[in-house]
């Protein structure tokens, strides 16, 4: 193996590495405030969706170029190269979903008063809690 590959394989177990302890560190910091009884800001279900959209990047993707890039061409099973593509498929829905409703989030906080959006504003954080109380009580997250 040449020193150049070995210095990408390298590279790529290190920001694997470091992202999944991140974002699970960022997981469950959201998960200990929402255990601890305080109230969740109506983007927690945004931010939540956007964690495990980078975990499941992670592990789908990450992992699969960290060991394909120190020569492991042939380490999955058949399970394994079935199971990645549909995982990636998986974080691929849930990251843009979660861009998607953090957009709609963002042009709704940010509009005037006297814009379109207006009726949606007063009602846009009650419709947040009220949907990330209902994940929460049915364990989704």
């Amino acid at each position: 193996m040449a020193t150049r590959d070995l210095a990408v394989g390298v590279i790529f177990l290190v920001q694997t590495v470091l992202g999944i302890l991140g974002n699970f560190s960022l997981l469950y910091h959201c998960d200990l405030l929402s255990f601890t009884g305080c109230r969740p800001r109506p983007t927690d279900l945004v931010f939540k969706k956007l964690i495990v959209a980078n975990i499941l990047v992670l592990f789908s993707l990450g992992i699969h170029h960290t060991v394909s890039s120190f020569g492991w061409y042939n380490m999955f099973s058949d399970f394994g190269c079935k199971f990645s593509p549909y995982v990636q498929g998986v974080a691929r829905g849930v990251s843009i979903g979660g861009t998607c409703l953090s957009s709609v989030f963002q042009a709704i906080t940010i509009s005037a008063w006297n814009s379109r959006w207006a009726a949606l504003k007063g009602k846009l954080s009650s419709a947040l809690s009220l949907h990330l109380s209902c994940a929460e009580s049915c364990k989704y997250w």
